[in-house]
């Protein structure tokens, strides 16, 4: 009986102990090599239909939500679009769940997008998305999320009102990547059900195109972008695999 207590004991410990694993971070910070100043070919962002001097990172610590440091555009700029790429494959393990958060700002002058990329092995640079945010310029009140919808005939847009769309608000977005599937969107903490179990934009005719996982950002058009991550939830199985074990010591006691 004691090897069950100790047992029970230790997947309490472990349950409590579990946390997402973080994979990946862009927060615009100095400690992850970020400077204040021109944004295209700093940390591997590159340019698509875009030109240098439109979109830059600045030092403004009343402003960033994160830290000190976030990416904006500059004041005369036209149509600012740039991207980066990153590869999380080597430490994802496969069956988990990914949570995706950032935080979006739009302007007064023009609608400013976020595009969440899985490229994959496709080639392309944009276009394969799991999903759009766009921030609507302060006509309107709103931010909108493309995904496909859940029958994946087409894409499925939802809108939700946040107030001030100059203003800096939280997104996130938990997708499980075994079934290139979208689980939860929330902003500013409020889950919007529309968006519960639906897939990937780049699902939406029922093809499949490029890679499961996340693997690129695009900051589109005039707005303000910070505090993007990519965290890898633990998996729930070894969870069951404890309790399993302790079943075992159960039967061998007897």
């Amino acid at each position: 009986m004691k090897k069950v207590l100790i047992l029970l004991a230790a997947v309490c410990v472990v349950s409590a102990m579990a946390e997402n694993t973080v994979l990946h971070v862009i927060d615009f910070e100095t400690s992850e090599g970020y400077s204040a100043g021109e944004l295209l070919g700093q940390n591997g962002w590159y340019s698509i239909f875009s030109a240098n001097g439109r979109q830059q990172v600045v030092n403004d610590p009343t402003t960033a939500p994160s830290g000190s440091q976030y990416a904006t555009f500059t004041e005369d700029s036209n149509g600012p679009n740039s991207a980066v790429k990153f590869d999380i494959s080597e430490d994802y393990v496969p069956g988990c769940k990914l949570l995706i958060s950032w935080d979006q700002a739009g302007s007064t002058e023009q609608n400013g997008y976020i595009k969440l990329h899985n490229a994959g092995d496709t080639g392309k640079t944009y276009d394969i998305e799991i999903a759009e945010i766009i921030m609507y310029k302060p006509s309107s009140t709103y931010a909108a999320i493309t995904v496909s919808k859940k029958d994946k005939s087409g894409t499925l847009t939802k809108g939700v009102d946040v107030g001030d769309t100059t203003a800096f608000h939280h997104f996130t977005l938990l997708i499980d990547p075994a079934t290139r599937c979208i689980k939860e969107y929330t902003v500013d903490g409020n889950v919007i059900d529309d968006i519960t179990d639906t897939y990937y934009k780049n699902e939406c005719d029922g093809k499949t195109r490029g890679g499961d996982l996340i693997d690129g950002v695009r900051f589109m058009n005039k707005g303000s972008f910070d505090n993007f991550k990519v965290e890898m939830l633990p998996e729930p199985a070894i969870f069951g695999l404890l309790a399993l074990a302790g079943l075992f010591f159960v039967r061998k006691q007897r």
